[in-house]
Order: C-alpha cells, then sequence, then structure tokens
C-alpha cells in the first residue's frame, strides 16, 4: 500500500513538471511568436526554427544565460563582438556570451548572425519551409554540439505546432511582394490623374528587362523604367518616401520595404524607386564597384535586395565594398570582397565632397577681384569624427550596430550615463 502511494504521488509530480514546462513553453511562444515572424520575413529564417531554437537554448526564457544577458540563442562573442559580455559555463568553463539590451535584439543577432557567416550558407539554400532540413544542416554546420539537437528542434517544432508561423509569414510575404499590382507589360497603365502610361515596343525590347516606359499626358513628367523586371520610377530631387506613397497609393511600409530605406532615409535626385518589391538576383552576373558607392545605391542599380546583395557576397551588414571591386548578382562569393566599415566610408564620403572645388561667385567668373576672404574647407571634420542623428526607430544597439562598434563606446563617446536616446539627438558614433 505505501509503495503505492509513493508510486502514485511521483507520478502526479513528473505529471505536474510537464504541465509545467508546456505551460512555460506555450508562454514563451506567445511573447515571441510575433517576432519570430518578423525575422522570417526580414532574414529568411523560418520562424519554426527560430522560435524552436529560442525554446531550446534559453529554456523558454527561464535559463541564467537569458535572463542575465537577453541572450536567448547561446550566441557566443566571437572575435567580432564589441558589445557587452556574459561569462557561464558551457562546453568549457566560463566562455563568453554576448549581452543585449533585450529579448528582441537577441532574436535580430541571431538571424544576422546565421546569415553573415559563411558556415552557415548553405541553410538559405534550403527551402525556407522545410524545418527538418534546416534543423538537420544547422547541427551539421556545426551550431550546437549536442548529437539530437536537430531531432530536439524538429520535436519542438512538431509538439507545439510551430510550422504554422512559418505559413503566417509566408502569406505576409507574398502579400508584400505581390503589392502593389504587378505592372502588366501588355496593357496601358493609368497612374494618378488619370495620366496614361504607355509601354513602348516592349516586345522587340532586349531581353535584359531593362527599358523604360513613356509617359503621356503627366503633369509632374516623372519618368517610369522597370529595371531588372521590377516596376521602378526615377527620384526628382532628395525625395520623402512618404510623398512616393502618396503620389502613386502605395503603403508607406511597403515603399520602405521595397527600397530597403530606414525611418530617415530620403531618395537621392536620380535614383531608383522600386514600386514592387525587388529581386533575390540582379540584372547582370557581377558588378564592379565605382569610387563611392554604397552597397544601397549599388542595390537599387540592379534591382537585387540589399539583403541578398551582402548575402551572395559574404559581406557583414553595413560594411561597405572597396572601389574597384567586383560583386556578385547571381551566384555567391567564395571569398568576401575587400571592405571598409560603414564609419570608414562616411569619413571618405564626406572627405571627397569636402575637397570638390566650390563654384566661383558670378562677379568672379567675369575676372572682378574679391575682397571676401576664402573659407577654406575644414578637412579634418569628418576625418576625426562622425556624428549621426538619432531616427524615430532607433536604439543605441541598432546604432552601434549600422557603425560597427559598441554601446559602451558610444556611451563615452558621448559622456552617456544611460542608454536612453531620443529622436534628433546628435551622437559622435566614431573617432
Amino acid at each position: 500500500m505505501k509503495n503505492h502511494l509513493i508510486f502514485t504521488l511521483f507520478c502526479l509530480s513528473a505529471f505536474s513538471a510537464v504541465a509545467q514546462q508546456r505551460k512555460e513553453v506555450l508562454e514563451y511562444i506567445e511573447i515571441y511568436k510575433s517576432i519570430a515572424i518578423d525575422e522570417m520575413i526580414r532574414a529568411k529564417v523560418p520562424a519554426s526554427i527560430t522560435l524552436a531554437q529560442g525554446i531550446l537554448e534559453s529554456g523558454s526564457g527561464k535559463s541564467p544565460l537569458s535572463v542575465k544577458a537577453n541572450n536567448h540563442f547561446g550566441i557566443k562573442c566571437k572575435e567580432e563582438w564589441t558589445g557587452g559580455k556574459y561569462y557561464h559555463d558551457d562546453d568549457a568553463p566560463q566562455e563568453c556570451f554576448r549581452v543585449y539590451s533585450s529579448a528582441s535584439e537577441s532574436y535580430v543577432d541571431h538571424s544576422d548572425f546565421l546569415a553573415n557567416r559563411p558556415r552557415y550558407v548553405g541553410l538559405f539554400q534550403l527551402p525556407i519551409t522545410d524545418y527538418k532540413s534546416w534543423a538537420h544542416a544547422l547541427k551539421s554546420a556545426g551550431y550546437a554540439t549536442n548529437p539530437k539537437y536537430a531531432s530536439m528542434l524538429i520535436q519542438y517544432i512538431e509538439d507545439y505546432n510551430l510550422a504554422q508561423y512559418d505559413q503566417v509569414a509566408m502569406v505576409k510575404l507574398e502579400q508584400k511582394e505581390t503589392a502593389p499590382k504587378v505592372l502588366e507589360k501588355t496593357e496601358p497603365l493609368v497612374a494618378k490623374g488619370e495620366s496614361k502610361v504607355i509601354v513602348s515596343d516592349v516586345k522587340n525590347h532586349d531581353q535584359s528587362k531593362h527599358f523604360a516606359i513613356k509617359i503621356k499626358n503627366q503633369d509632374k513628367g516623372r519618368k517610369e523604367v522597370v529595371i531588372n523586371g521590377v516596376r521602378a520610377t526615377v527620384a526628382q530631387g532628395n525625395e520623402d518616401p512618404l510623398k512616393i506613397a502618396l503620389e502613386y497609393n502605395i503603403d508607406y511600409n511597403w515603399i520602405m520595404a521595397f527600397n530597403d530605406l530606414t525611418t530617415g532615409d530620403r531618395f537621392k535626385d536620380g535614383q531608383y524607386i522600386y514600386l514592387q518589391a525587388k529581386k533575390n538576383r540582379g540584372l547582370e552576373a557581377r558588378y564592379t564597384v565605382k569610387s563611392g558607392e554604397s552597397m544601397h545605391e549599388i542595390a537599387q542599380k540592379n534591382g537585387i535586395k540589399l539583403k541578398e546583395l551582402y548575402l551572395k557576397n559574404l559581406m557583414r551588414q553595413n560594411d561597405q565594398p572597396l572601389a574597384g571591386e567586383e560583386l556578385y548578382l547571381h551566384d555567391k562569393r567564395i571569398q568576401a570582397p575587400r571592405t571598409m566599415a560603414y564609419s570608414d566610408f562616411l569619413r571618405q564620403q564626406d572627405r571627397a565632397n569636402e575637397n570638390k572645388p566650390k563654384p566661383l561667385p558670378a562677379d568672379q567668373g567675369s575676372g572682378s577681384i574679391s575682397n571676401e576672404v576664402p573659407i577654406l574647407p575644414n578637412i579634418n571634420r569628418f576625418i576625426e569624427t562622425v556624428n549621426y542623428e538619432v531616427q524615430p526607430s532607433d536604439t543605441l544597439y541598432s546604432i552601434a550596430k549600422k557603425f560597427n562598434t559598441s554601446v559602451d563606446k558610444i556611451q563615452r563617446m558621448n559622456k552617456m550615463a544611460v542608454q536612453n536616446v531620443y529622436v534628433g539627438q546628435t551622437l559622435v558614433v566614431a573617432q
């Protein structure tokens, strides 16, 4: 009788523990499923895989690493990490792990970690909804040492139906890719203000899919083009994306996404403005970088998604290629091109702008002598420091990541006691 009672109590205890564990997993999924879906749309990492890894690596958000360091994926510091550090026993005693200011930053860095390291390149060749292949590929690439890692991920995905979030993300991706309506080459378009847009001689045109669209009776005379098979227009001056969204009756967020923009960005005069999602492959197979060109400018010029351009060339996010380097637009490189940090790129651009000859005033052009003392350009102004104006969506972490620096360093340079920033604030981000 006593043994039977002990056995019953043991079973009840075990059942209670399992129930509690399941409750914690479900709560974790509810909190982080939206972030996982957003990351699948942004970075093309399956939401099911992201959630399963988060559950497993963080113990449903209860592990010391996730509680004390907001690190939900067990990502170690590595040589490139310049942020906060947390030391914790893992495969070896007191290993260094990355510290994040929030769990959402951990999710974003997890996606970027996979996207930017050559060992995980093969993952992004797999179907995005094939979670089993992704799980096995993660294990094969060395993400974890546990021989059962892949099967554990798959079990979480199937036990908690995490694949449903892949489907949610795919629907959102499809909506993003197909809206607004795709340009019909064989029929005239009607632009805003009832002006007719006529596609000229499409059938006989070069197969490059890079052709102009003649616009008739459009008050503003805005030219439309098709670049790499994608409908676009051309910026007239330094234009606000919101203006384009209103002019074409396209959701502002779509305009920002189609053109790889972040809050505060504007289009440059003559730059292509895409009215549909760009392609995963560029127009040509290769592209030679010109002096002063950024990755964003190259992506816009060739109708390729900025993220794909970085992936194909094995480059770290925000790094910029050196002039003369050849970027791959179709296939993936074996080795990354020569690059510079974004802060160095800004310095280079500003030095070039400062050294451009200033136009002479009209009276000097006629041979008269001016009594004004010429103002010499302050060449050292951007060599010594780089300033950045905080945008609405910025955090100190995102700014540090953009300029390949650390939160601590930005705080030291700006004598900041806390990590809070406000819109319009000017920060020194590099010295």
